[in-house]
């Protein structure tokens, strides 16, 4: 494994030296050389309209067009091009990672460390955080902690997805197009001016395919895929002053599950003695049970922004709601074993006001954030449905519900104390109410429909629990333009989630625990460059992460037992450092070159789990393991050639992603991880003229059929190991027109 990476790590360098170099060979010629150089992309990670050169922190960023070359189709589409992120699921709830920071738990009623923000609005609920993307202007992916400037204080980083706003004259797009295994997609969007400063935009996207893998059991495909979405936006922006914007939107989902290839672990085999019989397939599934992945999402927004003089207000409002319905047919084999639907209903409001000053050597800002959730919870967990009752089978019947209230207050502050250096001090003083209540029935015949229901059999007793989380969160950081196109920065802030209660399937009152804040202080040091007349991006960063009082959900099987146990503690101290390189480069006005690279070194520093070792009979000492969702190296890279033939032009796009191998439980185990690291090659070739507004493009994603894993589960209490494949060789063609 180690050669493996220091040959990954050799290639990297190699492929930056090459981007660095190309440059130069095209300044050479001055006939070849572009006058308008890289494009800029302007981002609001520091709440204010800056060149992504000119922001101190680390900041990955897509404008319309790199959204649309790379083919990304909803929010967690992302992470093969942004060092350090990786998004999985389970249970239709999203587990992001950045920088080894994030969410390991599967029950609708976690909360992660990484904000998702829609058009300035924090989506809290996991149930909406998985949405279509269309009709966007970008992204950006935020890293290290966000407590002073995010209304929703974070550990881990903010991901921002910003819609294209109505313009002052009609004009409107649509996409169309088709692919493997049936694949159809129509987008369109649309301006239309209303006179007197207002205006409206209207968007929607559909996207329908069928299954990419087959269920031998039932003989159909599966993993089909089935999504609507909408937007509109109307604005009122009568002068420069004034701003002020209405969205409303939603979507709709009705898609399967991602169903599992299980790996045996009871002599190759689970706890009814089934083997996968086409282990060396990763496209031939054989389940019984019902795969769903269905949502309902309705959202909101109002942003209103005034400025007077040096002064700018801003008022943030957003209502957000999701239903989820998920199956998961967690055994992935004939039998019925931990079979469960997760049903999730959740609303939340927020309102956030904003106060800032940009005036001579002082930027500030200030604000007020209010965050109120209402989330009802239910999980139904056919455990072993094979056996009846009173042999031991599992109908745990769960029912939750989260009222959660946050306050807080923050402001930020950056000072030119000199010429090309500022220094930059932020606060925000949050306090978290979270008020939640819990049980865990035992339900015999809920799950047989010949038989009335039995009379529930308190696992879990009810309770209502309650307690409130205040915490200090910070930011200090310096920055220096070394010159005009060079930009040093240092920083170091405090981050903070805040505490909360496991209410997810649980088998036991000791599982029903509470947890306190976790913090994460954050040291980091980069340089943001825009080399050889702007033909040449280099952004590089440094971090330290010291990570305290980690909330860690961990798999527990207690002396003697069968039924695995959930625990949600405090469990552990870790320690993270790592490196960041993106580049981009232009070396002629025909060739594009794209580097992200991140190498990441995110380990326990103490951890002794609820686990039990089979051995010793000692709770496992996991001090040392490598984090979950934390590979050692994560690489993206892309070629783009661009040649004119008489009236049109032509792109041809090659692009390869490797991810380094990362585990998916604390244990650092191999059955649950992705096995060895794996690298997707994905290309695309477009013929466009520009003039009349049209292109049409061919595309294909994992051109070689890799078969790679995204997601394991230990499940090994129950005699197996579901391991999660990642979509096939899927290829098709689209057609683009402007209006």
């Amino acid at each position: 494994m180690k050669s493996r990476f220091r040959s990954s790590l050799h290639a990297a360098v190699a492929v930056s030296a090459l981007a660095a170099s190309a440059p130069a060979l095209g300044q050479e010629t001055d006939a070849a050389t572009p006058t308008g150089g890289i494009e800029e992309i302007v981002v609001t990670a520091q709440k204010r309209a800056q060149n992504l050169q000119d922001v101190p922190v680390s900041v990955t960023a897509f404008n319309d067009t790199a959204i649309r070359e790379a083919g990304f189709t909803n929010s967690l589409s992302i992470g093969d091009q942004v060092p350090n992120l990786e998004i999985k699921t389970f249970g239709g709830v999203p587990n992001i990672f950045i920088r080894g920071v994030g969410n390991n738990d599967f029950n609708a009623s976690s909360i992660g460390p990484i904000s998702i923000y829609r058009d300035d609005v924090v989506v809290a609920s996991t149930g909406s955080q998985i949405f279509s993307l269309f009709d966007l202007e970008r992204i950006e992916v935020v890293r290290g902690p966000q407590g002073t400037l995010f209304g929703k204080n974070t550990t881990g980083g903010a991901i921002q997805f910003f819609s294209k706003l109505p313009g002052d004259e009609f004009e409107g797009n649509a996409r169309f197009g088709y692919g493997r295994f049936d694949l159809f997609e129509a987008e369109a969007a649309a301006s239309l001016p209303l006179g007197e400063g207002l205006s409206l935009r209207v968007a929607g996207v559909v996207r329908r395919r069928d299954g990419e893998k087959t269920n031998l059991y039932t003989g159909d495909a599966t993993i089909n895929v089935d999504e609507a979405a909408a937007r509109a936006i109307l604005r009122w922006h009568p002068s420069a002053d004034t701003d002020v914007r209405l969205s409303i939107g939603g979507g709709r989902d009705r898609s399967d599950y991602l169903e599992n290839k299980p790996l045996g672990t009871i002599n190759g085999a689970d706890l009814f003695g089934y083997t996968d019989p086409y282990a060396d397939d990763a496209n031939l599934l054989n389940f019984n049970g019902q795969s769903r992945n269905h949502s309902d999402n309705l959202f909101i927004n109002l942003n209103i922004t005034q400025s007077i003089g040096d002064l700018t207000f801003k008022s943030i409002t957003g209502y957000d709601k999701s239903d989820v319905d998920n199956r998961v047919d967690v055994d992935g084999g004939p039998f019925r074993i931990d079979e469960i639907t997760f049903l999730t209903d959740a609303k939340q409001f927020t309102q956030e006001f904003q106060l800032a000053y940009d005036s001579g050597p002082l930027n500030a800002i200030g604000g007020l954030f209010y965050f109120q959730e209402n989330l009802d919870a239910d999980s139904n967990a056919d455990l072993l449905g094979e056996l009846s009752f009173a042999d031991g089978a599992l109908p745990l019947i769960t029912r939750a519900t989260r009222k959660n209230k946050a306050y807080a207050i923050f402001g930020q502050a950056t000072y030119e104390v000199a010429p090309a250096f500022r220094v930059t001090l932020g606060g925000r003083y949050t306090i978290d109410k979270v008020r939640v209540t819990h049980q865990a029935d035992l339900v015999p015949g809920f799950f047989d429909a010949d038989i009335p229901d039995g009379a529930p059999v308190p696992l879990v007793p009810f309770a209502r629990l309650k307690d409130t989380f205040k915490s200090f969160s910070w930011r200090v950081s310096a920055d220096y333009n070394v010159t005009d196109d060079v930009l040093a920065y240092a920083s170091i802030d405090k981050g903070f989630k805040a505490g909360g209660f496991n209410i997810g399937i649980i088998t036991s009152v000791a599982e029903r625990t509470q947890v306190d804040p976790e913090y994460l202080t954050s040291y980091e040091i980069g340089i943001k460059s825009t080399l050889f007349d702007r033909r040449l991006r280099l952004n590089l960063s440094a971090f330290y992460y010291d990570y305290t009082d980690l909330q860690v959900l961990s798999v527990n099987r207690q002396a003697g037992s069968t039924v695995p146990t959930l625990g949600l503690d405090n469990a552990a101290d870790a320690e993270i450092k790592g490196i960041e390189l993106e580049a981009t480069a232009l070396p002629t006005d025909w060739l594009d070159l794209g580097l992200n690279l991140g190498i990441l070194d995110a380990k326990y520093k103490n951890y002794l789990s609820g686990a039990i070792d089979p051995e010793t009979g000692e709770p496992r000492d996991f001090s040392g393991n490598r984090l979950p969702g934390a590979p050692k190296l994560t690489l993206s890279t892309f070629a783009q050639i661009t040649i004119p033939v008489g009236d049109f032009e032509t792109r041809w796009r090659a692009e390869y992603n490797y991810t380094g191998k990362k585990y998916y439980n604390n244990a650092q185990s191999d059955l649950i991880s992705s096995g060895e690291g794996y690298g997707l090659l994905n290309l695309r070739a477009t013929l466009a003229d520009r003039a009349k507004g049209w292109e049409l493009a061919a595309w294909a994603k994992n051109v070689t059929g890799k078969a790679y894993i995204v997601d394991a589960t230990d499940t090994s209490g129950f005699g197996f190991v579901p391991r999660y494949y990642g979509e096939r060789a899927t290829y098709g063609v689209e057609l683009s027109l402007r209006f």
